[in-house]
């Protein structure tokens, strides 16, 4: 995202990640952090606050740098 310090990242959810834990509204979740979407067993989603994050799904996060410390213990 040219002229910003945003990154998406991509995370492939393995199965022990918190993020499996509960919906995202659930989660302590980075305000400066959000969850687009993204594709389990090849079929696409877009994610709400009613998701719930299964192993194996790949997930793209739209991020600041702040905030990426706190995603790779939600989703590793």
């Amino acid at each position: 995202m040219a002229g910003t310090d945003a990154e998406v990242i991509e995370f492939t959810v393995p199965p022990d990640a918190r993020i499996t834990r509960g919906t995202l509204r659930s989660m302590d979740f980075p305000k400066d952090a959000i969850v687009g979407g993204g594709t389990r067993e090849g079929v696409p989603f877009i994610a709400t606050g009613d998701t719930i994050i299964k192993a194996g799904d790949k997930v793209v996060v739209f991020t600041l740098p702040t905030a990426y410390d706190r995603l790779t213990k939600l989703f590793t």
